[in-house]
């Protein structure tokens, strides 16, 4: 099984022999900080793989053709949410796991949350804010709805 490192979240680059889960949050943060991978090669520029490692692990790797990049936004005020400690974005590229910090918002100077992601086309997801369970109802979506890519 080929895992792409443009889509995959932590937990699943974890699944390859020798990517522990420092190394796999460092992947996922280069994703995000470099707008993906243009190729495989790169992935020797992300802290802790070096030519040895990357070697080990190119056979089961591979960098897809780069998503769509979305850039979302969330004003807790603008919602009607008082300040929030934590917002981040869940959907089908993880699963609909709110546990995942892949895809977290920062808070900029204006207390609005934003970040951008790279997503595939269709990709359907929603913003979360200080949950980590579904069970607690503290989602939202835009006007009610998940947004679509």
């Amino acid at each position: 099984m080929m895992i792409d490192i443009n889509s995959a979240n932590s937990e699943e680059l974890t699944q390859i022999k020798g990517i522990g889960s420092w190394t796999a949050e460092c992947i996922v943060e280069y994703r995000q900080e470099n707008d993906g991978f243009e190729e495989l090669e790169e992935l020797k520029k992300v802290r802790g793989i070096g030519e040895i490692k990357f070697e080990k692990i190119k056979s089961e790797l591979t960098a897809e053709e780069r998503r769509e990049e979305v850039t979302v936004e969330f004003d807790p005020d603008l919602m009607g949410v008082e300040e929030p400690e934590e917002v981040h974005l869940v959907g089908e590229m993880n699963d609909w796991d709110p546990a995942d910090r892949s895809y977290r918002l920062k808070k900029d100077e204006d207390g609005t949350w934003k970040n951008t992601f790279h997503l595939k086309p269709g990709t359907e997801y929603k913003i979360m804010y200080d949950s980590s369970s579904w069970e607690e109802e503290k989602h939202i979506g835009y006007h009610g709805e998940n947004f679509v890519v």
